[in-house]
């Protein structure tokens, strides 16, 4: 049973079977409910990884640099190949400036803060989110969902967030700062 594809119980169930009697056709509500249910049955719940900030400072030098907030456990996608990244965040800035977020991806660990990103790792997204022209002390939200495609399904991977800003200024992520990684 576990081989199957993901619409297994409509290989064996079908809407006529489910007819009340003397109403034709009445079984696909039925049906189409049991599937439901299957569907999620068969979803993948527990593949789902998240990391939240406490207030992280990262003293900015000019680079791209981790903030040493990431996923703990890797997840390794067991169906697509994919993951669903999704990262809410509030910038605050000690001077006004150019400043950017990055999600990445990596098979290491997640560098500390302050740290460049591993060699290898990959930017799933991010860039101008939450960047472009900041104002002092100022906090702004920035939001971000992508879909990673191409991974393999059998190797686990981590993501972190990371800044880049100019050299000499603070760039903080406030409380309530998410990080949600799960399987597409």
């Amino acid at each position: 049973m576990a081989n199957q594809s993901p619409k297994q119980i409509l290989q064996t169930l079908v809407p006529q079977d489910w007819d009340d009697p003397g109403k034709p056709n009445s079984g696909f509500a039925r049906v189409r409910a049991l599937q439901d249910l299957s569907d999620v049955i068969a979803r993948p719940l527990n593949n789902r990884s998240s990391a939240s900030t406490s207030g992280v400072a990262v003293n900015c030098n000019g680079a791209v640099q981790s903030t040493g907030i990431g996923t703990a456990n890797p997840i390794t996608p067991k169906v697509y190949g994919e993951t669903t990244v999704q990262a809410r965040v509030t910038l605050s800035a000690s001077a006004a400036g150019a400043y950017e977020v990055f999600v990445y991806r990596t098979t290491g660990n997640i560098p500390a803060k302050g740290a460049g990103p591993n060699a290898g790792d990959v930017v799933v997204g991010g860039g101008s989110f939450g960047g472009g022209s900041l104002a002092a002390g100022v906090s702004t939200p920035a939001t971000v969902s992508v879909i990673d495609e191409g991974l393999s399904q059998s190797v686990g991977y981590s993501y972190y967030l990371a800044i880049s800003g100019p050299n000499g200024d603070t760039l903080t992520l406030t409380n309530g700062s998410q990080l949600v990684v799960s399987e597409a």
